[in-house]
């Protein structure tokens, strides 16, 4: 019976297949800047100012009770109406909205969103490892801290980004939950020579030749300014560089609306009045601000005693009393830490936050600004027209009229609106590569996407693109000969560990249905199945968007994969997905399928695409093992773990594998039944496969979802 009802629904959707025809478009540069939505939370333009404002007691805890009556808003020095107020709690999500000012008259609510959609915490870290004036030693505790706070302060709900300045890597990545990705990109950070000169190197006697009573060097000025000028034109370039990458994140960001945490990791910003760097700086300030993002700095050099000289240092004598120069060295080095300090303190400062010095563990400040940032006070007032002429940096201050308390907000803004302040895309017009490029997931139409990685070898390996189309989503439209019609507009996106492209995948699909097949679509969805060959091993991020040209809605979703290269020492498990059981009680496998026919009907939840089963049934579990030839035992021990929110629920043995095969992928699968009394939720099922000889072992997971 089961046979037969497949195929009479099959033979509803005859024409589906193949009506599926694709062509290849160029491919466009995935830059877009998507356009601002109408309820963003931080807007300037000719008739409000919104400015959000961060009160915390003496203990450094939030002050939630306060009302527009306790602040004051001055612009340029001149009292400004609070025109706008509200509390927005990211704990709890709410927003509580004051209605009455001082005079009596309503306080109108600031467009602020905090819906279904709203995340829990976002969090980004710039590491400055292309910084000219790292040291080995403020990388590592860069390194070391973001460790720590991922091991022991990130919760379940955040969302977190590492991006790195060196070559202005990992531009394109997502924000995850996974911590083991997020390890990943910490493990890269790493220091590297430069052409500047610090004052904080090892002191070496190397251009100078002691004579009594005096030296003389082999440098000539001329030289000496030669070297100077490069250092600094070199560090000039790398503190524009860095500035340029938090201001792609800024760009980012913008769209999210909910105020947005930045942490600067670095070793300082040397940006003096007049420079390039200085402009740079001033208005990446000036984006943040518009963006809602606060920056908060956080110096690699821990504790430290300005012009510290020490034992490692070969001070060199001077050139003119003939004693060692401990004084010249010192005040060197304190004038390039009070450099490095100053342009780490006007970004917190300019854009409400916080210039987090002389701390030996980063992680303590991030524990610190992360507690205070529960939530926030959002205010606006509606300046005169001539704010807006021009481009003249307009100063703000809020002053508190309850004592004891402690405020932190931006401090002004260029007078530009929104419009003109906008970052313009290179093709405003292609929405999809605007979805390819945020860090967020797009929701119109839902997607689930699932990607195994299939034939690995020294070679690289392929990546089966599967995915599922919420049916409820699509728009058809009417088609010659009856039939109804869906273009559905599919890109793809892998970005390799430097953050460039390794792989991209662009068609588009017109699909023709009876219209007798549309509910059916509509209940179940569409289903589609694409591989992805990748050259080399190493650590992919996948960017998945899908257009419904019809109603111009947009899906996105994104993965990190592992293609592992092969090791003699080392197991691994490859594909490991849950799926159907079939009449012959075998696992329905996911199969390849051309290019274009990628998508196809769905005929039940547990496929591999959507993974959802209902309690009592019966589940099924497939995946490819690498066996190294170190292994020697000739059966292999698997074990299975059932997690819900974290939680074990269940452990059982699994079917022992046949390991005669060596780096060959074997081909295993075993069957589960799931218990009645199985609660609805997702589930986490963990694969463990050990040499009982050995002792090696190699696991995986897979989510999947118990549904009513």
């Amino acid at each position: 019976m089961k046979f037969l009802r497949f195929a009479l629904f099959a033979a509803v959707l005859l024409s589906f297949a193949a009506s599926v025809s694709a062509q290849r478009n160029p491919k466009p540069t995935p830059t877009v800047e998507p356009e601002m939505p109408a309820d963003d939370v931080i807007r300037i333009s000719s008739n409000l100012v919104l400015v959000d404002a961060l009160v915390v007691d003496k203990d450094n805890k939030q002050v939630k009770d306060l009302s527009a009556e306790d602040f004051e808003i001055y612009q340029d020095g001149k009292l400004q109406e609070i025109t706008s107020f509200s509390y927005v709690d990211g704990v709890e999500k709410t927003v509580t909205v004051q209605k009455k000012r001082a005079d009596g008259g309503d306080l109108a609510p600031p467009p602020v969103k905090l819906g279904e959609n709203s995340l829990g915490r976002v969090i980004t870290f710039v590491i400055d490892d292309g910084n000219c004036l790292a040291t080995i030693e403020g990388t590592a505790s860069a390194r070391d801290g973001i460790k720590r706070f991922i091991d022991e302060q990130m919760r379940p709900d955040d969302k977190v980004a590492i991006y790195r300045t060196r070559g202005g890597s990992s531009l394109l990545q997502m924000y995850t939950s996974n911590k083991e990705v997020l390890k990943r990109v910490v493990n890269k950070i790493g220091w590297s020579p430069s052409r500047c000169s610090s004052a904080f190197e090892a002191a070496r006697d190397k251009s100078t030749l002691k004579i009594i009573p005096g030296a003389t060097t082999f440098e000539s000025e001329a030289d000496r300014e030669t070297r100077k000028l490069i250092s600094d034109n070199e560090n000039e370039n790398s503190v524009i560089g860095t500035l340029g990458v938090i201001g792609f994140v800024v760009d980012r960001l913008r769209t999210l609306p909910q105020r947005k945490i930045v942490f600067l990791v670095s070793e300082g910003l040397t940006a003096t009045f007049g420079t390039r760097a200085y402009d740079a700086l001033r208005d990446l300030s000036d984006k943040a601000s518009r963006a809602q993002v606060v920056i908060y700095t956080v110096p690699t050099k821990g504790v430290s005693v300005p012009g510290f000289v020490s034992s490692q240092d070969e001070v060199l004598p001077s050139t003119i009393e003939g004693e060692d120069d401990i004084a010249g060295l010192a005040n060197a080095r304190a004038d390039e830490e009070r450099a490095l300090n100053e342009g780490m303190a006007y970004l917190a400062y300019a854009t409400g936050g916080k210039f987090l010095r002389n701390r030996n563990f980063i992680e303590t400040g991030i524990e610190e600004v992360l507690e205070s940032e529960a939530g926030y006070y959002l205010l606006g007032y509606e300046p005169e027209d001539e704010t807006f002429d021009g481009k003249k940096y307009h100063q703000i201050e809020i002053r508190l009229k309850r004592p004891g308390l402690k405020l932190a907000s931006r401090k002004g803004f260029i007078g530009r609106n929104d419009e003109a302040a906008r970052p313009r895309g290179k093709d405003p017009k292609n929405p999809v590569y605007a979805a390819i490029a945020s860090p967020f997931t797009e929701s119109n139409i839902d997607l689930k996407m699932t990607p195994l990685v299939k034939n690995i070898s020294e070679k690289g390996g392929t990546v089966r693109m599967l995915f599922h189309l919420d049916g409820q989503s699509l728009s058809f439209t009417d088609d010659a000969g009856g039939l109804k019609k869906l273009i559905l507009n599919v890109v793809v996106v892998a970005l390799d560990e430097k953050g460039k492209v390794a792989e991209e995948f662009n068609r588009v699909y017109p699909i023709r249905v009876p219209e007798r097949a549309v509910p059916t679509i509509r209940e179940n969805g569409l289903e589609y199945s694409t591989d992805l060959k990748f050259d080399k091993p190493g650590v992919y991020s996948l960017r998945l968007a899908i257009r419904d040209e019809n109603s111009g809605d947009l899906g996105s979703a994104g993965d990190f994969v592992e293609i592992p290269k092969p090791d003699k020492k080392r197991m691994y498990v490859g594909s490991f997905v849950t799926t159907s059981v079939a009449e012959n009680d075998l696992p329905v496998v996911p199969s390849q399928r051309a290019v274009e026919s990628g998508f196809a009907p769905v005929f039940g939840r547990s496929i591999p695409a959507i993974r959802g089963y209902r309690p009592g049934s019966e589940l099924a579990y497939v995946f490819d093992l690498y066996i190294p030839e170190s292994v020697k035992a000739a059966k292999l021990k698997t074990g299975l773990r059932f997690y819900k929110e974290g939680v074990l629920v269940a452990e059982m043995p699994g079917p022992d594998v046949d390991a005669v095969k060596r780096q060959r992928p074997v081909e295993a699968h075993g069957l589960l039944r799931l218990t009645p009394e199985l609660g609805p939720g997702t589930y986490v099922l963990q694969l463990n496969v050990t040499d009982p000889a050995s002792g090696r072992s190699a696991s995986s997971w897979i989510d999947f979802e118990v549904i009513q």
